[in-house]
């Protein structure tokens, strides 16, 4: 295992400019922070550009063996850790990785299930959206502009694992949208008005559904893709549930109704 003790490191300097979105996008990689992550991203190796281990974690931690068995893997002091993360407490251990590329044409000829996320502003609510999806077997999120960025900080480290492992395609286009429809995809919409009760559903595929903006809801210009808008009956008293809850709870119908490697092909 190497050892960097300066901040002016190539490596340090990179992993430390990570923490905004101009560099991420420039460089085509993102930060991993934390065991889980890390441990998660080591299992695509090929992604992984650098490793750092904090100097204070012994030879005898459970994920040494992983860590130093990686070529560019470097120890450093808990400082330099501190400079490299954005978190307050860092867990001792980060990884440059690459940002993973997936094919949008072989994403479509699987004609399962998509979800299209439209303006997620919130971090958390992402984050717990895309783990959802790989818990799920979702096949691809679809992203519209004006969605946070999946690669920033607090949405990585949110998602467990779930940003290497789960198809994403940022600022998606109308075109693209178009595409969906020429392979007979259906939009279903969530929508508090929403004239169907999300249980009451036929969720065969392929599939696209929705999920709009936490404060705006889904765009007129999406909603006239959409064939049926569907709700989630609760407690009249509540305004509204989650997004990330509300995409749980309509995908997991979704799966039960058609399991992994139950779509129509």
């Amino acid at each position: 295992m190497k050892v960097i003790s300066s901040q002016d490191n190539k490596y340090i300097k990179l992993a430390s400019s990570l923490k905004q979105r101009k560099y991420r996008d420039a460089e085509g990689v993102f930060l991993v922070e934390g065991r889980r992550a890390v441990e998660e991203a080591l299992q695509r190796s090929d992604l992984v550009q650098a490793v750092f281990w904090d100097e204070s974690l012994t030879e005898g931690d459970s994920m040494y063996s992983a860590a130093a068995s990686f070529a560019n893997c470097y120890s450093i002091g808990s400082r330099l850790m501190k400079h490299v993360c954005s978190t307050e407490s860092p867990q001792g251990i980060a990884a440059i990785v690459q940002k993973p590329t997936w094919s949008w044409e072989a994403m479509l000829d699987r004609k399962g299930l998509l979800i299209v996320l439209d303006r997620i502003a919130d971090p958390g609510n992402l984050g717990s959206i895309l783990r959802t999806c790989w818990a799920f077997g979702v096949e691809g999120v679809l992203m519209t502009s004006g969605c946070v960025d999946p690669f920033s900080p607090k949405v990585v480290r949110s998602t467990m694992g779930a940003i290497l492992n789960v198809p994403v395609f940022n600022d998606v286009s109308a075109e693209q949208l178009d595409a969906l429809g020429d392979l007979d995809y259906r939009f279903i919409s969530t929508d508090i008005s929403g004239s169907k009760n999300y249980g009451a559903v036929e969720y065969g595929t392929p599939l696209a559904i929705v999920f709009g903006s936490e404060s705006q809801g889904v765009s007129d210009a999406l909603k006239k893709r959409c064939e049926i808008f569907i709700n989630i009956p609760m407690n009249p008293r509540v305004d509204s549930l989650n997004v990330a809850a509300a995409c749980a709870i309509i995908i997991a119908e979704a799966r039960r109704q058609y399991p992994v490697g139950a779509e129509k092909v």
